[in-house]
């Protein structure tokens, strides 16, 4: 049955989830029928991302309306403070690894199907949307879950090894890969454990093998101008096509967030609808 409520009628409220590492994961919660029992989207977002960042309110909002809970949460160590947007806790973000992602993304799983979410869900039918590598860990936990019916990516990589071997050389040598990111007062970095964990699950963070063993329906959503992920990369997703249950929308026109940026004005363009379009398409035949 499609449902579809009133523009900027949702409701959101705040959830926190105990991740399995000991500390805390914090979504926001929207539905436009929170007494209903509806399906449910988890949305994760991407390295440097957080749950409030641009586009995701906006989202989140577009896909509640459309007649589902939506869970849009932060991973545990994004470092960043909610509030403010900026990343101020910086050792913590220095930690994270994909590993730690991937948990905390089958604990928000676990919270929601043993019924510990605040608004009622359908049972047996959750949807995954992951932006960039959000859209990665969203690809790895997938397969854990009997009641996810669905995934979408945005802007996803198909390999998690992105750096150069000049870059790996002194990562290794230091301990850090430094950069320097806006929305921090000063350096950033990602510790040397970060690698050594992708190095260690390789063959278990294979993203195009894993795609390639999928059972569930699998839209990939991506930018032409992509120059964080290149559309021939994200390409890799496909692998062996498989009729009926893996499909890519290329969006014209536009690149990694789709022409949205952070605190630029209000986060809605050509290409975020379109790929919006496709998504909540996507979920309503697929969860």
């Amino acid at each position: 049955m499609e449902r579809q409520f009133k523009k900027n009628n949702d409701i959101s409220e705040e959830v926190r989830i105990p991740a399995s590492g000991g500390g805390t994961i914090t979504a926001d919660l929207r539905s436009c029928a929170p007494h209903d029992p509806l399906p449910l989207v988890i949305v994760s977002h991407g390295f440097l991302g957080y749950r409030r960042w641009g586009f995701f309110p906006y989202v989140s909002s577009r896909i509640a309306i459309s007649g589902f809970h939506v869970l849009t949460f932060d991973f545990s160590h994004n470092g960043t403070d909610a509030a403010t947007g900026m990343i101020t806790r910086k050792e913590e973000f220095a930690t994270n690894t994909v590993s730690m992602e991937k948990a905390d993304l089958e604990a928000v799983c676990r919270f929601a199907v043993s019924g510990r979410l605040p608004f009622e869900t359908e049972a047996g039918r959750i949807g995954l949307l992951g932006h960039s590598r959000g859209g990665a860990v969203s690809l790895l936990v997938s397969p854990m879950f009997s009641e996810i019916r669905s995934l979408v990516t945005w802007s996803s990589p198909s390999n998690l090894d992105r750096y150069s071997a000049r870059r790996k050389s002194e990562w290794k040598r230091t301990g850090r890969l430094r950069f320097n990111e806006t929305r921090a007062d000063g350096e950033l970095w990602l510790d040397y454990s970060y690698y050594e964990d992708i190095l260690k699950h390789g063959e278990q963070y294979d993203i195009p093998g894993r795609a390639s063993e999928l059972k569930i329906p699998y839209l990939i959503i991506h930018g032409r101008q992509d120059a964080a992920v290149t559309l021939p990369e994200a390409k890799k997703l496909i692998g062996d096509p498989r009729p009926g249950r893996i499909k890519m929308e290329i969006i014209e026109g536009c690149g990694h967030t789709f022409g949205v940026r952070d605190g630029s004005g209000p986060p809605v363009t050509k290409g975020l609808n379109e790929a919006l379009t496709h998504t909540i398409d996507w979920f309503r035949k697929t969860v």
